[in-house]
């Protein structure tokens, strides 16, 4: 399933005109991995989607991307 998202993120970005795609999986606390490998490849920057919390409960569970935005070592764009 994962490999059928990337495709179709794939296409899409293509049919954009981004010209540089790099997209990965991986295991493991998403916020941790997503900086490491932010941190390994020194990206420009990150985008990520938001899933959509409510406020109460998004600031009771926390957020991947408000997070990131807080952590990462580069721009982070959150996409609604």
């Amino acid at each position: 399933m994962a490999g059928q998202i990337l495709h179709q993120a794939r296409e899409i970005a293509k049919r954009s005109g981004v010209a540089n795609i790099d997209m990965q999986t991986a295991w493991g606390d998403p916020v941790e991995v997503i900086i490491d490998r932010a941190q390994q490849e020194k990206v420009d920057a990150i985008v990520v989607g938001r899933r959509g919390r409510g406020r109460l409960e998004g600031l009771l569970l926390g957020s991947v991307s408000q997070k990131l935005v807080s952590l990462a070592p580069c721009i982070v764009v959150v996409v609604p």
